[in-house]
């Protein structure tokens, strides 16, 4: 599916986003106001990593297309890969959902198109565009905390992503808050992304059906099969006790997850960003189960006041933006260095 849209005459430098997932991949042209032309979402082949990165090329010359676009006419393209990524090689070491293991992005995508690519975890690249295009423009310290299927956190400090020793800084989902709790995909027990992300907000909402409790969800269409973490939260909306007890203890998760981020590295503010930052009653949780914490922590009332808690302003845009943005980066500290 292509949007069709009008690209300015004289826009300069453009970019190409590309926001890769293990189901889909997301792609537009970007000029240096933010701005999106000629969006796609292709499907994820992940048969093999040729052919993901096949899916990728196919992603971005769709997108050129739709823009009106011509190779020659891009400052580069940036890539937001879900897994752990060297940046400066441009190898993506480990993405599970692609089935990737030390897969030389970069030198392929450049190989194929003859333009400077970079390549970053999409996490990373999703706060640093927050901090070009988003909530977070001019912040220098800021905290970006995605919620979805995947949890994690990305520091900017001081203007700079920090990646910590093996680009792994952040990586909240995967530390441990209950220990013996249920079983995370990384093979440990009792992790965040376990307790609080949007499967396992739905792994709750049917162990509290299974008690038999009564509940609006139960009336779904095939349910108990089709269950999502969407269809939790609009019950919350209907006043579902059920709901509500499901949204509750996963916020008071990730309320105490933003509580030691906000501890660890006092920052301007924490954007929330991905699929469950959208969720309103989701989000009104989280509030109140911050603000239980905040009146428990003088300390972290004064760190973290309730309005530097913030949501993400690029929404569904997150992933192209983020990853147009480590081109602009790369740019900006290119004009910094002459």
């Amino acid at each position: 599916m292509t949007q069709q849209q009008s690209l300015p005459v004289g826009t300069a430098p453009l970019i190409v986003g590309v926001d890769v997932g293990g189901t889909k991949i997301a792609a537009g042209v970007v000029d240096t106001n933010g701005h999106i032309y000629g969006r796609v979402k292709l499907p994820t082949d992940t048969s093999q990593p040729e052919m993901t990165l096949h899916s990728v090329a196919a992603a971005i010359n769709a997108t050129l297309e739709a823009a009106g676009v011509e190779p020659a006419q891009l400052a580069g393209i940036g890539l937001g890969v879900p897994g752990q990524v060297d940046p400066a090689q441009g190898i993506v070491l480990l993405a599970v959902n692609l089935g990737w293991h030390n897969v030389p992005v970069k030198f392929w995508l450049e190989e194929q198109f003859g333009i400077s690519c970079e390549v970053e975890n999409d996490v990373s690249a999703a706060c640093l565009g927050e901090s070009l295009y988003g909530t977070g423009r001019g912040v220098r310290n800021m905290l970006y905390l995605s919620l979805g299927t995947g949890i994690a956190a990305r520091m900017l400090i001081e203007g700079r992503l920090y990646r910590g020793t093996n680009g792994m800084a952040g990586e909240l989902g995967h530390a441990i808050f209950v220990p013996n709790g249920p079983r995370c995909n990384c093979g440990a027990n009792g992790c965040l992304e376990a307790l609080a992300s949007g499967p396992a907000l739905v792994r709750l909402a049917h162990e509290k059906l299974a008690t038999g409790q009564a509940s609006l969800l139960r009336d779904l269409p095939d349910y108990p099969s089709t269950l999502a973490a969407e269809q939790v939260c609009e019950a919350a909306t209907r006043e579902d006790d059920l709901a509500w007890q499901t949204l509750n203890e996963v916020a008071a998760h990730l309320g105490y997850a933003i509580h030691l981020l906000a501890m660890a590295f006092d920052p301007q503010c924490i954007i929330l960003g991905g699929g469950m930052a959208q969720e309103g009653p989701l989000l009104n949780a989280i509030r109140a189960a911050v603000v239980r914490l905040a009146e428990q922590s003088p300390i972290f009332r004064e760190i973290l006041p309730q309005e530097a808690i913030r949501l993400s302003s690029l929404k569904l845009d997150a992933g192209i933006l983020g990853a147009a943005s480590l081109v602009s980066t790369r740019l900006k500290l290119s004009k910094s260095e002459v």
